[in-house]
């Protein structure tokens, strides 16, 4: 590639930066999900932040596996909240739905 001004050669700019802001957006997101599956009532509503923080997590997994991004334990660690609230705030509603152990007379 020519430089248009002085028709010299232009010299490679190097390699690209990491693209590091989807496993960050996932630990972010796990960590909200988390924080708010606590809060009474508010768990409720907590599985969009926490199915969020899954699909960034394995985005941001993928994108450090093939050499794109360089926070694969961020990524990791989004994934893995997020996973964790969801089966933590689904287990919740189980319990809190559920009749209990025995019948009532």
């Amino acid at each position: 590639m020519l430089d248009p001004f002085t028709d010299a050669p232009i010299p490679p700019q190097g390699d690209r930066p990491p693209e590091n802001g989807i496993g960050t957006t996932a630990l972010v997101f796990g960590l909200i999900a988390f924080a708010l599956l606590w809060v009474p009532m508010l768990y409720l509503y907590t599985w969009p932040v926490c199915l969020l923080a899954v699909i960034f997590g394995a985005v941001g997994l993928h994108r450090a596996r093939t050499g794109l991004a360089t926070n694969r334990s961020t990524a990791a660690g989004g994934f893995f909240s997020g996973l964790g609230s969801l089966i933590v705030m689904a287990l919740a509603t189980i319990i809190i739905l559920s009749d209990g152990p025995l019948p009532l007379p």
